[in-house]
């Protein structure tokens, strides 16, 4: 399987459910009762991004990701979704740093394992990446997100060596 196969294939399935909810609240979000202001307009430039990134233009969603996680810098579906989008532009090493920074803020992420372990996969560093999407298979399943479990199964024999 080619990787730009792949790599569409990782997306829409591991991605796809983390781009379309919205970014989670932080801890601090969550005991006010609400969202403030500047973390509103960053789930604003966030859905903003998705519909971008929906279209097909990667550069709009990053800039739009980014001016998110300016505003919201604790938010790891953001890191997520924009990870996501640098992995669509080959800027691998961006992606993976992006994975990790939403890893560290959220270790349950299985979307951010999976997409860590693609970008590392076609980077050349095939244990590391298979490693990450087995963590990622292991949280989906835990989570009872069965089909993306699966998927990310298949994915990973689709490229182990």
């Amino acid at each position: 399987m080619s990787p730009q196969i792949l790599l569409s294939t990782l997306l829409s399935v591991l991605l796809a459910g983390s781009l379309i909810a919205p970014a989670p609240a932080s801890d601090s979000e969550r005991h006010e009762g609400g969202l403030s202001a500047p973390q509103a307009t960053a789930e604003t430039c966030y859905r903003q991004g998705v519909l971008q990134y929906q279209k097909g233009d990667l550069e709009a969603a990053i800039a739009l990701y980014t001016q998110a996680l300016t505003l919201d810098p604790d938010a790891a579906t953001i890191y997520t979704a924009r990870a996501g989008a640098l992995g669509q532009l080959e800027e691998y090493e961006a992606a993976i740093s992006d994975y990790s920074i939403a890893i560290a803020l959220d270790e349950t992420l299985a979307a951010a394992y999976g997409g860590r372990g693609l970008a590392r996969s076609l980077k050349g560093e095939l244990s590391a990446g298979v490693q990450d999407l087995w963590t990622a298979a292991q949280l989906f399943r835990q989570q009872d997100k069965l089909d993306q479990y699966f998927d990310t199964l298949a994915i990973i024999e689709g490229i182990a060596p």
